[in-house]
């Protein structure tokens, strides 16, 4: 037990070494991390320097009991590794250097502490401040280090290769050079490898690998900033060749990196304000130059610094959040990762409508009027919707309809649309003779709730003195406030409903969806989401299932207990049979997930209260777990036999090879492979009732619109709660029994 201790801390020491510097572009990927390692060893000072610094601000770190969450990320390390490095290039390894070293590393670190405080409150990153402070001590104090002796590495460059790799590494070397004419390249790798304090073309060449490896959209952003810049300076005339031999280049390139990708969700929308802001990062970087010469000083990442906090800030104070602006919610460490994932998600949890709403009623309700109607609903009272129910014959009246309680809807309960708080009541308006209208009580008895500040719904047209609520009340969704009636200006009963961004009656109406309801066709129900119901069409509520709703209710603590048969002639299949357990834990978020020590799996779930999604998943593929995350993708914890739903699977987790490379490269502009879900309800009979229930999920990928089948998933679900899920791929069938485990 001991040595699986010891072995596991070992992992986490290394980790924490790795992605100290694999987290100077954004990144824990160990792959670019190994490129990083090696290439910063091309200069010996440099690479040992480096890795010093890291190895003091990682063991201070964990010694004084700073968050290892940041400790094995790389956050307390990649300051002082850019430190290390440039301390370790400016002078000749000695003992004073190293214990300079130490001491520049010992600064860096508590001033990353520190910056990650006063920076952390407004939610910034600290970025490389910690470096700049600390590198500017040294350089400010360099007339002053009488016991060091500057460096004369990077001079003969082709004399410090010779001493790495010998004649043939020259000689490969000068290859490069001489295949490499364009100045344009050849700044871009120079510009890449002042990153690490290298000096030379090869450098650059392999961070380029390295990063092409780790992200194809990282790579393209390196590129595209450098080229928005290069542009710029050819533009107004600033000279472009200094950027091969200064410190400074690298600025472009992180900006558009930080800014492109990572900070924000890759898109059309953020790549093109790196064009925007690049120019301005050229301008602070020129005028900073000039200014610190005074200081014989390199600004050297201060513009990537400023602009980046300065955008990131700036976007804090929006009071609205745009749909094509957005900043990532919980960091996943790779832009393509960002962009599959929340690209889907800002659909199914859209950020403009921060509220569910469930429609105001029981049954089956039909539009008699939605947006611009024809009667009504015009200008800018618009956004409203008026409610009746028809009969078979679609007639919304019995008898004659004469009289009010000729009328189905008439008397019928109306609820609360959401949570939140009665502001304003009227209850005392009589209702109309049919054909009637009152145009003095124009709205007739009305309610009006406050679900956010800025978020207001008005039911209308109530009956007369049966409004349950009363001013100031808290109400939860689907709390029944009153009846539907014929009041104010109503000639026949109806419910009219409409949202709004203030409280008082009479408000104009604000164009926001229904959050899911259930849409009636001649196949059956179709479930929307964030939707506006049109004219004519046959309304519901999903119905909740108990069933339902106790199964998909992941307690954090619930057990789960797996096995798993597999038919299949395939080794990688039939390695996935056997037993599993998984557990229902927390995040430091509060995001609740399902994880499986066996294959190190966590599938990130979200219950709505009338919807399960599951958003997100880590681990490894393909396993039981992963299946087990598509096949209840997204499941309404209630709703009619026989009624589908429609979903999008994130890209990068059912794509691989050669066809989601490519798809990396244009994701920010567009996608060319998609994975769609469709989940069917196929146990007839009453859902309401507490028998087990049963459905199907079948998956399909998109290849430039050519549909492909990916698998078909059978799911009953029982009264206890525990899944039976059979999964038939193209070469597999996995028969999966998910059992509760009985305390």
């Amino acid at each position: 037990m001991a040595e699986n201790q010891n072995v596991i801390k070992g992992k986490e020491i290394l980790h924490s070494i790795l992605n100290s510097y694999s987290q100077v572009f954004f990144s824990t990927s160990k792959t670019l991390a190994v490129f990083l390692v090696a290439i910063s060893f091309f200069d010996y000072g440099a690479g040992i320097g480096g890795l010093v610094a890291v190895l003091i601000a990682n063991t201070l770190a964990w010694g004084l009991g700073y968050n290892a969450y940041y400790l094995r990320s790389g956050l307390y390390g990649f300051n002082a590794l850019l430190v290390g490095l440039g301390v370790g290039l400016f002078y000749q390894p000695s003992v004073e250097v190293y214990v300079l070293i130490a001491i520049t590393a010992l600064t860096c670190f508590f001033l990353t502490v520190v910056f990650q405080g006063v920076l952390g409150k407004y939610g910034l990153p600290f970025l490389s401040v910690p470096f700049l402070l600390t590198i500017w001590l040294v350089a400010l104090s360099a007339n002053n280090l009488s016991a060091l002796n500057l460096s004369e590495r990077g001079i003969f460059v082709y004399n410090e290769l010779y001493s790495l790799g010998g004649k043939t590494f020259v000689n490969f070397y000068d290859f490069l050079e001489k295949s490499i004419p364009s100045s344009f390249i050849r700044i871009y790798f120079h510009s890449l490898g002042a990153i690490f304090f290298q000096t030379h073309l090869l450098a650059g060449i392999i961070i380029s690998i390295g990063l092409l490896i780790y992200s194809r959209i990282t790579f393209v952003l390196s590129i595209l900033g450098y080229a928005v810049a290069f542009l710029f300076y050819l533009f107004v005339g600033i000279e472009f060749d200094s950027l091969g031999y200064t410190f400074i280049g690298f600025n472009y390139i992180l900006t558009a990196i930080a800014l492109g990708g990572y900070y924000l969700v890759p898109g059309r929308v953020s790549f093109g304000w790196i064009i925007l802001l690049l120019p301005a990062v050229v301008l602070i970087t020129t005028s900073t130059q000039q200014l610190f010469v005074l200081f014989r000083i390199s600004p050297y990442s201060l513009p990537f610094n400023v602009i980046v906090l300065t955008f990131l800030y700036a976007l804090k104070l929006r009071e609205k959040r745009p749909r094509h602006l957005i900043e990532t919610p919980v960091q996943l460490g790779k832009p393509e990762k960002n962009l599959y994932l929340y690209s889907g998600n800002m659909k199914r949890f859209p950020a403009a409508y921060p509220v569910s709403a469930a429609l105001p009623f029981y049954g089956e309700w039909t539009v008699s009027q939605a947006h611009n109607g024809e009667h009504t609903h015009k200008g800018a009272w618009r956004h409203a919707f008026d409610f009746i129910i028809t009969g078979r014959d679609r007639q919304q009246f019995k008898n004659s309809g004469d009289f009010a309680e000729d009328y189905f809807c008439f008397g019928k309960a109306v609820l609360a649309p959401a949570d939140g708080t009665v502001a304003e009541v009227v209850n005392n308006v009589p209702d109309n003779a049919i054909g009637d209208v009152n145009t003095k009580d124009n709205w007739g008895n009305t309610v009006i709730f406050k679900h956010n500040d800025y978020l207001y719904s008005k039911l209308s047209h109530l009956k007369f003195q049966s409004v349950e609520v009363k001013t100031g009340d808290s109400v939860k969704k689907g709390q029944l406030i009153g009846r539907c009636g014929n009041s104010g200006r109503s000639p026949y009963p109806h419910l009219h409903f409409q949202f709004q961004a203030n409280p008082y009656v009479g408000a104009t109406t604000t164009d926001y969806p229904f959050g899911h309801y259930l849409l009636k066709e001649e196949s059956g129900y179709s479930l929307k989401s964030f939707d506006f119901p049109q004219k004519d069409q046959v309304l519901a509520n999903p119905s909740k299932n108990e069933v339902l709703n106790n199964a998909l209710h992941f307690i954090p603590g619930r057990r789960i207990n797996v096995s798993v048969k597999v038919d299949s002639e395939k080794t990688r299949w039939k390695k996935l049979a056997g037993k599993y357990e998984w557990m229902a834990e927390t995040d430091v978020y509060n995001t609740t997930f399902l994880r499986c020590e066996k294959h190190n799996g966590r599938a990130y779930l979200y219950n709505q209260g009338d919807m399960h999604f599951f958003t997100n998943f880590n681990g490894k593929k393909h396993s039981p777990l992963f299946w087990f995350y598509v096949s209840l993708f997204k499941v309404p914890v209630g709703f009619q036999a026989g009624s589908k739903i429609n979903d999008t699977l994130p890209v990068h987790l059912l794509f691989g090879g050669i066809l989601k490379f490519l798809q990396d490269f244009v994701a920010p502009l567009f996608l060319f492979l998609k994975a769609e879900y469709e989940l069917t309800l196929k146990e007839a009979g009453d859902i309401l009732s507490s028998d087990s229930v049963k459905m199907e999920a079948e998956i399909t990928k998109k290849i430039a619109g050519r549909k492909v089948k990916a698998c078909t998933s059978k799911i009953e679900i029982t009264q206890q709660g525990d899944f039976e899920i059979f999964i038939e791929l193209k070469d597999a069938k996995l028969k999966m029994i998910c059992k509760n485990e009985l305390d």
